[in-house]
């Protein structure tokens, strides 16, 4: 072999078989390859992701339509009237009725009540031993209401415990009156949300007739996140679990995503303009 013949091109052929010698990369370029793979993820994996959570709020949305639809229906076989958010446990009562339970006989899917989002969904305090098929067996053994749940109702439509439900035709604008929306579960402060409540946007959240309240502004809102308890109730909705929005249905039975700003707008309210719900016998002087 001569000086200075090296083997990078080298090619040989005999009889039986043959050779060749190929250059493999080298270390920059390999390091230019994985350079262009690692941009190539950082920039698509955010839209992947963002693509997903699009499904997700799709799927949530579905959701709310389906709840604000069975909402109607029951209301229909009741008079016009809804629900309240639960019937709550008592000495007789050590249980409770709670408003998905009442909704079933008119989606029959309990994974309606759960956003595909939401990763801690809201589960009974007191659980059914066989689960749902406990459920209108008596007596009461446990709480009936959705396995897991990640939505929660205005009490201006279907109303806390010590409440009256009233008529659907109580609202004049049914079409911007929120029924249910997405649910909260802890505030920034790491306190977590109790199991069976509603909401309402109004402060004094629960008032008497003769009370004077004021609607909730945006700010707010967002100035209350870091509380130590939930008394002032609109930090109960999870208002930016999707694309900075959140899904509600309205007392017309439509339902669509919105922002924060949008649902506490002052000229167009969509908690209503009063308190509807008419006080249980003795909540009020």
């Amino acid at each position: 072999m001569r000086p200075g013949f090296g083997f990078r091109n080298l090619s040989l052929t005999g009889d039986n078989h043959d050779c060749v010698v190929k250059r493999a990369f080298t270390l920059i370029e390999l390091l230019v390859v994985i350079a262009i793979i690692a941009i190539l993820a950082a920039i698509l994996f955010p839209v992947f992701a963002q693509a997903k959570e699009a499904a997700k709020k799709t799927s949530c949305l579905s959701n709310t339509k389906q709840m604000a639809t069975a909402l109607f229906l029951y209301a229909g076989d009741n008079e016009d009237t809804l629900c309240q958010t639960s019937w709550e446990k008592d000495s007789m009562h050590p249980y409770q009725v709670h408003w998905t339970f009442l909704m079933q006989p008119y989606i029959r899917n309990w994974n309606i009540f759960r956003c595909p989002s939401d990763t801690t969904p809201v589960t009974p305090k007191n659980p059914c031993p066989n689960g749902i098929q406990d459920f209108g067996k008596l007596p009461m053994t446990c709480d009936w209401q959705a396995p897991e749940y990640s939505y929660i109702p205005n009490y201006n439509c279907l109303p806390a415990h010590d409440w009256r439900p009233g008529p659907l035709t109580q609202f004049t604008e049914p079409a911007n009156v929120i029924m249910v929306t997405e649910r909260r579960n802890k505030l920034l402060s790491g306190y977590v949300i109790g199991q069976q409540k509603g909401l309402s946007a109004f402060n004094p959240s629960q008032p008497c007739p003769t009370d004077n309240y004021t609607m909730v502004t945006p700010e707010e809102a967002v100035a209350h996140l870091n509380d130590s308890s939930d008394k002032f109730d609109i930090v109960r909705v999870q208002w930016d679990r999707h694309t900075g929005g959140a899904n509600y249905c309205y007392a017309d039975g439509h339902a669509r995503f919105t922002k924060l700003a949008q649902t506490l707008d002052p000229q167009r309210y969509q908690y209503g303009d009063r308190w509807y719900s008419t006080p249980a016998p003795g909540t009020c002087p």
